[in-house]
């Protein structure tokens, strides 16, 4: 995710949950998978398509109700993969010396566009779809902690985004 680039280089204080945000950045997770030979091999967890506004407050929770309930073997997991779709839809915007830069409804490049009068986005302040280029949608993990799965044991993961960079 880190390589979608906005037009504008300068940098500011994003605002991605504001009054006028909705703090939109949507993704569709459309496979989980573990290993627990390193990535050798891996054991799909979910495969589907769901989407998820990873700038939302329960993202970890949809992400986590994709995977809840489902029976692993027995075994020390080491490694998580995750696919995601092919856009990325943001809504946000960006203040840099009185211009504010802001996502307009578009796609990819120019995906956005600037105003200087006030402190927020155009009237056309909007939700722009990026693609996310094929190297960047399968993101590998190694756990710190293997995750154990055995009987009499419940293993739990807690999932995070971060956003940070995402836009530069």
């Amino acid at each position: 995710w880190s390589s979608c680039q906005a037009a504008n280089t300068a940098r500011g204080s994003a605002q991605a949950a504001t009054t006028d945000a909705d703090g939109t950045y949507t993704i569709t997770v459309t496979k989980i998978e573990m290993s627990k030979d390193s990535g050798s091999t891996y054991t799909t967890i979910f495969e589907g398509s769901q989407s998820i506004n990873i700038a939302s407050v329960d993202a970890g929770a949809v992400a986590g109700s994709l995977v809840s309930g489902v029976t692993l073997d027995v075994g020390s997991y080491t490694t998580v993969r995750v696919t995601i779709g092919a856009t990325l839809s943001a809504k946000g915007f960006v203040n840099e010396g009185g211009t504010n830069y802001y996502t307009d409804g578009g796609a990819d490049y120019p995906a956005d566009s600037s105003s200087i009068a006030g402190s927020t986005p155009g009237s056309d302040y909007a939700v722009s779809t990026y693609t996310i280029p094929a190297a960047n949608r399968i993101s590998t993990t190694t756990l710190t902690t293997p995750m154990q799965v055995g009987p009499n044991l419940s293993p739990t993961a807690t999932v995070k985004f971060d956003t940070s960079g995402v836009f530069t």
